[in-house]
């Protein structure tokens, strides 16, 4: 019995000094959020920003209670953020490691393609500048397909006079692309495996021998089992295949 009561009273003990380092701990007057540190390849984010933003939210909270959860959807929300962490350490610093999307293409008019997260996203583009390849279709969600044909055109087209500056997928999923000097390549739909590659490889190979300057070309339809059409630089052939894009938007890079 006295041993029972002697452990008894070593557990109250526990309890009571438990108690009171935890309203210590947390109690809104001690342990505030001081510091902010943000760690990341950053390019486009500004680590001052992000340090200002996370100051306002969490700034002069008890660190120890703090819910960061709120805090990691905040960031995650931000439009160059592909991941974020955020970390406490005690008794004042919260750590923030953020992975900037890595841009592999534009999107239509205003968006941006990440080909490591496979998604798009929305910024503000008037600071950016980098010349990349124009993508375009009817639906965000068609943009991973729509880059991996893409990449495998620009793969071709290298080493060429043929520069890639816009793909497109049109709502009847008719691939086309835009050649420098504003030339299209209709390919068209991918009715059997790399068919839209087939085509765009055998334009390189045989227009050449035409002898037509592409310049005074306005589109090349290559949906033809024998052979190909080409559309003379007026300003009724530039209505017409613009017509031909379905749904997709044209944009410039």
């Amino acid at each position: 019995m006295l041993s029972l009561g002697g452990f008894l009273c070593f557990c109250g003990v526990l309890y009571v000094c438990y108690s009171l380092f935890l309203g210590f701990v947390t109690d809104p007057d001690r342990f505030w959020v001081s510091r902010v540190s943000v760690n990341g390849q950053l390019k486009q984010i500004d680590a001052r920003d992000i340090a200002d933003e996370v100051g306002k939210m969490v700034g002069g909270k008890n660190i120890v209670t703090l819910d960061l959860v709120p805090l990691h959807n905040a960031l995650l929300q931000l439009p160059w953020v592909a991941k974020v962490s955020v970390h406490k350490h005690f008794p004042d610093l919260i750590e923030v490691e953020i992975v900037e999307h890595f841009v592999s293409a534009r999107w239509k008019q205003s968006g941006l393609y990440d080909a490591q997260t496979r998604s798009v996203f929305y910024p503000d583009l008037k600071d950016f500048h980098e010349p990349l390849v124009t993508l375009s279709a009817p639906h965000d969600d068609l943009a991973p397909e729509l880059f991996e044909h893409a990449f495998q055109f620009i793969q071709l087209t290298q080493n060429t006079n043929y520069m890639i500056e816009e793909v497109q997928l049109d709502a009847v999923r008719g691939y086309r692309v835009r050649l420098n000097g504003d030339v299209w390549v209709i390919l068209g739909r991918e009715s059997s495996p790399d068919l839209p590659l087939i085509r765009l490889k055998r334009f390189i190979l045989a227009f050449g021998s035409t002898h037509l300057k592409l310049s005074d070309v306005a589109y090349v339809d290559m949906r033809y089992d024998n052979g190909f059409a080409v559309g003379e630089r007026t300003p009724e052939a530039e209505t017409e295949t613009d017509a031909g894009a379905g749904a997709a938007t044209t944009a410039a890079p």
